[in-house]
């Protein structure tokens, strides 16, 4: 909707269109209750595995399965996974011995129960959520951006201060406050008390 709003899309030659629910809605409660139940009570580790369920769980419909090819048999060695640097080679050769054989990744395709449309919405729905925090924040009081992220000068804090929530489900949360910030590049940067790398 955003691109056909601004005249971004020229052209369309196929499209699937799908009816929008909120197919998450009670999986978020649940583990967003959670979280904040664990938070109150103190429970860090508790916390950050609520964190990791609700950020993951959309990327599960968009993973893609590996494709292990049997290049031999082992009976006598033990289940791993070796990586090979070949001389000369651009990528790592992965190896994988399992119950008595040797398979070798080919490569990776969609999974068979995947639905990208899913996370793809997700993500996209995400970037423009953080680009409107970017322009309430003003032009030249942001100095970083990341996947749910956002590293703004005074001014810029000013400007959020009707988003900041550190309750509510997508609300800004202020996480530090910083004197010094050295950027590097993207997801490399340092405060006094984070190294981002």
């Amino acid at each position: 909707l955003y691109a056909f709003e601004r005249g971004h899309v020229v052209k369309i030659k196929t499209a699937v269109l799908y009816e929008q629910a909120n197919i998450f809605k009670s999986y978020v409660d649940r583990f967003y209750g959670l979280r904040q139940k664990f938070n109150r009570a103190g429970n860090a580790e508790y916390v950050e595995i609520c964190k990791k369920l609700l950020n993951s769980l959309y990327g599960k419909f968009g993973q893609k399965a590996e494709i292990w090819e049997k290049i031999g048999d082992c009976p006598a060695e033990r289940d791993r996974v070796e990586l090979c640097f070949e001389f000369g080679a651009t990528r790592v050769k992965q190896i994988r011995y399992l119950l008595g054989e040797i398979f070798e990744l080919k490569g990776y395709e969609e999974c068979f129960n995947s639905f990208p449309a899913i996370p793809a919405h997700v993500s996209a729905y995400a970037r423009l959520y953080l680009w409107e925090l970017m322009k309430q924040a003003g032009v030249g009081n942001y100095f970083y951006c990341d996947t749910d992220s956002l590293i703004v000068n005074e001014a810029g804090l000013c400007n959020l201060r009707n988003q900041i929530d550190k309750v509510r489900l997508g609300g800004v949360k202020v996480v530090e406050s910083l004197n010094h910030l050295t950027i590097r590049g993207l997801k490399d940067y340092s405060t006094a008390t984070k190294q981002v790398v």
